[in-house]
């Protein structure tokens, strides 16, 4: 009897663990920050909410709900799996956040529509969701090379400072 529980829990334990599915992400992704979505398909940051108030009361006028999720969901089941690996947000707002899409944001930088677009440095799997200017912090185009493993260039949406990021 001794034996069977560390064995079974062995078992559990890496049948779950190879069982899990891979981030895709840049060399340089963030590292610690959740990442928020507000109305369901707006990526933003921590500086939108901050900005909503200064006391309890003028958030919640603002707000309709806010919803967190720890743990990893399924990567079919969730078109915003990739963005968490460090925990992610929704933020129902009862006003609209001004955004751009992808394709809009690529084209402005001279890439194809379709282009891949990362925040932070995780790939952005949807095409439905935009970005809100006000999260924009920087933006980079990341070429190919050894490191990223890219087969063409992508935009890198930073939504945290430099000094967050890692």
């Amino acid at each position: 009897m001794k034996k069977i529980i560390p064995l079974l829990f062995v078992l559990f334990v890496s049948t779950n663990m190879f069982s899990q599915d891979v981030y895709i992400k840049l060399p340089q992704a963030k590292t610690k920050n959740p990442s928020f979505i507000y109305n369901k398909n707006v990526i933003g940051n921590e500086s939108i909410f901050k900005s909503l108030g200064n006391t309890e009361q003028e958030v919640k006028e603002k707000v309709k709900g806010v919803y967190v999720i720890k743990d990893q969901p399924y990567r079919k089941s969730a078109d915003y799996y990739n963005l968490t690996e460090q925990g992610i947000l929704f933020v129902d707002l009862k006003e609209k956040l001004i955004s751009k899409t992808q394709s809009e944001l690529n084209a402005f930088f001279g890439m194809d529509k379709q282009s891949e677009i990362y925040i932070d440095g995780y790939l952005l799997e949807s095409k439905k969701y935009k970005i809100a200017l006000k999260a924009i912090m920087e933006i980079e185009i990341v070429e190919p090379d050894a490191t990223n493993h890219l087969t063409s260039n992508v935009l890198n949406i930073w939504t945290l400072k430099k000094s967050e990021r890692y």
